[in-house]
């Protein structure tokens, strides 16, 4: 009497793709399409669509943050003095998610506030509108930090900003 097909949408109809993404859990790899799927990135008011493969090879960060997180922004200034100093090794991606319910004008607002310019940011660029990210690596709290090695595995969680001059950075191999 009821035909479920009309309900269940077909596989070609890219209707919630994300709905079928697994968590991946420490010590896995991160998913096939990780590197070559586009994200939504918001960079000083405008926006772009791009991937991680230039990232393959790189320790990735990915710092998920909403605007009313304000120790999620208060971190960036420290941050940013790592990605410039390990250019080379260490990427790191600031992730807001749908969850989050901000929205490309909230977070251009956000920017263009007083209280984030005192903040020593002068160049703003994360992933806005995200849900693949954010069904693969779900967080139950901000700021969280995914720390995905140079093979592609996740090794290691943190609630806490590790890049921190006070501390010995966490992601260089140190020589005894």
């Amino acid at each position: 009497m009821f035909s479920l097909s009309a309900q269940t949408p077909r596989k070609d109809s890219g209707a919630d793709e994300t709905a079928k993404i697994d968590p991946v859990s420490l010590g896995q790899q991160v998913h096939e399409d990780f590197w070559s799927k586009k994200h939504l990135f918001y960079s000083n008011g405008d926006t772009i669509r791009r991937s991680f493969d230039q990232y393959k090879g790189k320790m990735l960060v990915l710092d998920f943050w909403f605007t009313g997180c304000t120790k999620c922004l208060l971190h960036q200034k420290e941050i940013n003095y790592f990605k410039e100093k390990y250019a080379d090794k260490l990427v790191v991606i600031m992730v807001n998610s749908k969850n989050t319910r901000d929205n490309l004008e909230k977070i251009n607002n956000m920017t263009k506030a007083d209280w984030f310019k005192q903040l020593g940011i002068t160049n703003f660029t994360s992933i806005i509108e995200d849900e693949y990210l954010s069904k693969m690596l779900p967080s139950n709290g901000y700021p969280t930090y995914f720390w995905i090695n140079t093979y592609g595995i996740l090794q290691l969680i943190t609630f806490r900003n590790l890049l921190d001059r006070n501390y010995q950075a966490p992601f260089i191999d140190h020589k005894r």
